[in-house]
């Protein structure tokens, strides 16, 4: 996360310096260490017969905390990994990247949803803060890359090789 997006605003925008948006981050921290409830490791489920089963349990807030963060937390920093290196190697346009955007939307919004729930199961209280604030620093990450996206695509994107989404740039 904030691998491609911090370098280009901070570098090329004046949209946020990096005091304002540590002194944001920092404060974004600390609400969410005063509201993060008690640990509480009762009504803990390990479905492992399916995945839906996985999912739901999530869902709900019945798993151990690293079992719902860890999966996806390196999953979705694998797809925003490769989605960068394609748009590096100019292989990707405007409209695939918003593309691969908008299909990981839902599952963050699950991800997030089943990590604020499961984080009353995690091993100490300030893991669920953790996972907590990293949920929520995607979230940051996904609006600056959307953006990006509108508003200075010819930073992050070959604007001349992209003939058929020129009107993009």
């Amino acid at each position: 996360m904030f691998l491609t997006t911090l370098p280009i605003l901070f570098g090329f925008t004046h949209l946020i310096s990096p005091l304002e948006l540590s002194l944001f981050l920092l404060a974004l921290l600390a609400a969410v260490f005063l509201i993060t409830p008690t640990i509480d490791n009762d009504n803990i489920v390990d479905p492992y017969s399916s995945f839906y089963l996985y999912l739901h349990a999530a869902w709900l807030g019945r798993m151990s905390l690293w079992r719902v963060f860890w999966p996806f937390f390196i999953l979705i920093n694998i797809i925003f990994v490769y989605i960068d290196y394609r748009i590096a190697n100019n292989t990707y346009t405007i409209a695939s990247w918003k593309t691969v955007h908008g299909m990981v939307f839902l599952p963050i919004v699950w991800w997030t949803v089943a990590i604020w729930r499961c984080s009353a199961h995690a091993a100490a209280k300030y893991w669920g803060n953790a996972a907590r604030v990293i949920s929520l620093y995607l979230a940051i990450e996904l609006i600056l890359r959307f953006i990006i996206s509108t508003q200075f695509p010819h930073l992050l994107f070959n604007c001349e090789m992209l003939l058929l989404e020129y009107g993009d740039c």
